[in-house]
């Protein structure tokens, strides 16, 4: 009980931190200026920060188990969401800048902001070492195929931008720093903390924003796309499901717990920055995002539920 009840504390920061990029909006404290400027900030500075601090945990061998099961999770988890996501479009005609769009809510969860908030508060430390390994893989997805799935119908697409982007070259150098046999000078993982921890209230913030830019009739019109209400079902209930029958392998319970958490995360906010930033639907996106970690407190506490049900009877 005590778990859930920090779980839906750290819903309700980032719910209220979307509503005053909400009112900042509406009031005008925030222009259209300061959402490029908050996306730029984001993207190029405060997340490759984040992602270089949870990477940044000593590698032990007495986990090498855990480690090659948490990423063959992170693999089969990603992979079965590509495929729904590209069979999905192709047996579904959408609008060519909700393609993309529709693809990172199926695909990309909130792993990294409110995913490594869930870890912590239910497996502290430990949690957050699994973690970082479980999206390893993830982070080296969403800055190559995210970028991809949504700028490549737009006239200012470069393969560069996979490739040369600060989310990619981060990834890799937290990859080399997790396998490094010593730590980061503590000096600099306090910057690298320093620097990205204003990730979540900043992406909150930017959601909230761009939530404010749409009018009502567009609200009401959006929500009552199938697509966007299906998008979210994938993303919440369908993927995770398809993660729990490992337990009956013998898969220690806290890996699997983390598996099923991170990809039970509502789809990433990252895919709004994504959208404003390359040419996507960012009302589509920006929605996306809210509908699905506004039902997060419904679906997320079922399926710890249910895990911890099955671990029960074994």
């Amino acid at each position: 009980m005590q778990q859930l009840t920090s779980l839906f504390s750290e819903l309700i920061v980032l719910y209220l931190i979307a509503a005053v990029g909400y009112l900042a909006k509406r009031t005008g404290a925030f222009d259209r200026q300061a959402d490029h400027t908050l996306t730029r900030l984001v993207l190029y500075i405060t997340l490759p920060a984040l992602i270089l601090y949870s990477l940044n945990s000593p590698f032990r061998f007495s986990l090498a188990k855990n480690l090659v099961i948490l990423i063959f999770l992170s693999a089969y988890a990603l992979g079965a969401a590509t495929l729904k996501a590209h069979f999905y479009l192709k047996e579904n005609a959408l609008p060519s800048p909700r393609q993309g769009i529709q693809q990172g809510l199926i695909i990309f969860g909130n792993q990294g902001f409110l995913g490594f908030a869930v870890c912590q508060a239910l497996f502290a430390k430990e949690g957050i070492m699994y973690a970082a390994i479980f999206n390893i893989l993830y982070l080296t997805l969403i800055w190559t195929y995210g970028i991809y799935i949504i700028a490549r119908n737009t006239t200012s697409f470069r393969w560069k931008m996979i490739v040369l982007n600060p989310g990619t070259v981060a990834t890799l150098l937290g990859l080399l720093i997790f396998f490094l046999p010593w730590d980061l000078p503590n000096f600099f993982n306090k910057l690298l903390l320093s620097l990205g921890s204003p990730t979540p209230p900043l992406s909150m913030l930017l959601i909230g924003s761009f939530m404010a830019d749409l009018a009502t009739q567009k609200v009401w019109e959006i929500a009552k796309d199938k697509h966007l209400w299906q998008a979210v079902f994938i993303k919440l209930v369908l993927l995770p499901l398809l993660i729990i029958p490992f337990a009956f392998f013998g898969i220690d319970y806290k890996v699997l717990a983390i598996g099923v958490l991170l990809t039970a995360m509502p789809s990433a906010p990252t895919i709004s920055l994504y959208a404003k930033k390359y040419g996507g639907d960012v009302s589509y996106a920006s929605l996306g995002v809210f509908i699905s970690t506004l039902l997060l407190p419904v679906t997320l506490p079922v399926l710890y539920w249910l895990l911890n049900m099955i671990y029960s009877l074994m």
